[in-house]
C-alpha cells in the first residue's frame, strides 16, 4: 500500500516537471532579446534624412547627424504601466555636445514591445519572432493599419560597424505602384536591439522609384551600443 502510493507521488512529480519544461522552453523560444531594454542602455547611429518636394527650393534636401538613444528612468503610463524612458540625444558631428531633443516612452508588455513616438503609440515587435507572427504597428493609434512581418529570422547581419550572428528584418511595408513607393523595415540584433532603420515613403512617377516628387526617406545605421 505505501509503495503504490510513493509511486503515484512519484508520477505525480514527474507530471509536473514534464508540464514545466515546455513552459521554461516556450518563453526561451519567444526572443525577447531580440528587444533589449535595461536602464543605461544607449544605442549610437548614423542618420540619414531626405526631404523629397519636387516644389520646393531645394527639391531634395539631406541632412545627417548622429542620433543617440538611451534607455532612462521608469515611470507609469495611462494604463497604470511601468515604463521606461527613451532619451533621444542629436549632434552634427561626433566633435560636438549631444542635446537632447526628445523624450519617448517604450516598455515590453506580454507578447509585444510598444514605443510611444511622439505621443504616437507603435508596436514595434510582437513576440514570439518567426514567420507566422503578424501585427499591425499602428493598432493603437490613428494611422493607416499596416501588416509587419519578419523576414532573414535568426540571420548574420553587419551594419559595417556592428555585426550579429542572429538578427530579424521587422517588414512594416513594401509596396510599388504608378504613383507611390513605400519600403520600410527595421533590423534587430539578438542582444543588441536595433541596428538598422530603413524608411520610405515616396511619391513617384510612372513606376520609377528614381523619379521622386514628394515624400521623406530616413535611414538609421547602428555604430556603437553599450551600457
Amino acid at each position: 500500500m505505501l509503495r503504490n502510493v510513493f509511486l503515484l507521488f512519484c508520477m505525480a512529480g514527474i507530471a509536473v516537471a514534464c508540464k514545466k519544461k515546455p513552459t521554461n522552453a516556450g518563453l526561451s523560444s519567444f526572443h525577447y532579446g531580440y528587444y533589449p531594454i535595461k536602464k543605461g542602455n544607449y544605442w549610437i547611429y548614423q542618420a540619414v534624412e531626405i526631404s523629397h518636394d519636387e516644389n520646393a527650393p531645394v527639391p531634395h534636401d539631406t541632412i545627417i547627424y548622429d542620433l543617440k538613444t538611451e534607455i532612462g528612468d521608469t515611470l507609469y503610463d495611462n494604463e497604470g504601466r511601468m515604463v521606461y524612458r527613451f532619451n533621444r540625444y542629436k549632434r552634427n558631428g561626433m566633435f560636438n555636445p549631444w542635446v537632447l531633443t526628445d523624450v519617448w516612452t517604450t516598455v515590453l508588455d506580454e507578447n509585444r514591445a510598444e514605443v510611444v513616438e511622439e505621443n504616437i503609440r507603435r508596436v514595434a515587435l510582437r513576440f514570439p519572432v518567426k514567420s507566422s507572427t503578424l501585427w499591425d504597428p499602428n493598432q493603437f493609434n490613428v494611422l493607416p493599419a499596416q501588416q509587419c512581418f519578419y523576414d532573414k529570422i535568426h540571420q548574420p547581419f553587419s551594419t559595417g560597424w556592428i555585426a550579429s550572428d542572429s538578427t530579424v528584418h521587422a517588414v512594416s511595408v513594401k509596396e510599388l505602384t504608378l504613383i507611390s513607393y513605400q519600403h520600410q523595415y527595421e533590423v534587430y540584433g539578438k542582444g543588441i536591439g536595433l541596428m538598422k532603420k530603413h524608411f520610405k515613403d515616396l511619391q513617384i512617377s510612372n513606376f520609377d522609384t528614381l523619379n521622386v516628387k514628394q515624400g521623406k526617406e530616413l535611414f538609421l545605421t547602428l555604430l556603437e551600443y553599450g551600457q
